[in-house]
C-alpha cells in the first residue's frame, strides 16, 4: 500500500480498534501466481503481545486449500468519505479521506469440531458486542459431530506486520482543514461523522478542531 509519511501511523492500539470496529475484511493469498480473494468477518484478538485474526469460511470455498502455512494479506477499512474542494480556502481538486489497515501474517487452519465451534463463538461475541441483538450462540443438531468440519473451515492469521494509514487532510493547510471540519459537520452520514471525529482527535493538540 502506498503510505506517505504524512499519513503513516505506528499506533497499533488505534489499528487494533479499527479492526475491532470494522471486522469485515478482504483476505488475499496468492494461488498459482494470482491473487485469490475472499470477503469475511474476522475477530481480532490480542494474544500476549501479538495480534491474531480469527475467521472461518465455507469448505465449499476453495480458497482455504491455499491457507495452510501460507502468508496472507488482510485489508480492513475504517471510515471513509468524499472531501469536496468547495470546503477549501482556495479551489482545488476533490479527494477522499479514510483510514485503513493492511495486515500480513501466516495462516493456520483450524479443522477440528471444537476448534471451529470456538471460532464461531468468538465471532458471535465480537459482533454482538457491536450490534447487539440478544441472539445467543448455539450449534444446530444437524451440524453436530463430524458434520460441522465438513461444512466449515476455521483459521487464524498470526499477524507479523500492520501497515496503518490515516489520510485525514494532513497535506492541507490549517485553513483548508478548518473548512473540511466545518463541511463534515454539515453531513449526517455515519462515515462522514466518523471522519469528523477522527480529524478532531488528530488536530485537537494544535487547536485546529476547536
Amino acid at each position: 500500500m502506498y503510505n506517505p509519511q504524512l499519513f503513516k501511523s505506528d499506533d497499533t492500539t488505534e489499528a487494533f480498534d479499527l479492526m475491532d470496529q470494522n471486522p469485515f475484511a478482504t483476505v488475499i493469498t496468492v494461488v498459482d501466481g494470482k491473487p485469490f480473494v475472499s470477503h469475511l468477518p474476522l475477530t481480532p484478538k490480542k494474544v500476549e503481545d501479538k495480534i491474531e485474526l480469527i475467521g472461518h469460511l465455507a469448505r465449499a470455498n476453495p480458497h482455504w486449500k491455499s491457507f495452510a502455512n501460507s502468508q496472507a494479506t488482510v485489508i480492513l477499512h475504517g471510515p471513509h468519505t468524499y472531501i469536496t474542494p468547495k470546503w477549501y480556502a482556495e479551489n482545488d481538486v476533490p479527494t477522499w479521506n479514510y483510514s485503513t489497515a493492511h495486515v500480513t501474517g501466516k495462516i493456520e487452519l483450524i479443522e477440528s469440531h471444537d476448534g471451529i465451534v470456538e471460532c464461531l463463538k468468538e465471532l458471535t461475541v465480537h459482533v454482538e458486542r457491536h450490534w447487539t441483538s440478544g441472539w445467543e450462540f448455539f450449534i444446530p443438531d444437524d451440524l453436530k459431530g463430524d458434520i460441522l468440519p465438513k461444512s466449515i473451515v476455521g483459521f487464524r492469521v498470526k499477524v507479523d506486520k500492520i501497515t496503518f494509514k490515516k489520510k485525514l487532510s494532513q497535506n492541507r493547510s490549517p485553513a483548508d482543514r478548518a473548512g473540511v471540519l466545518k463541511g463534515l459537520e454539515s453531513r449526517g452520514d455515519d462515515n462522514s461523522r466518523s471522519i469528523l471525529t477522527e480529524m478532531k482527535k488528530l488536530y485537537s493538540s494544535n487547536g485546529e478542531s476547536k
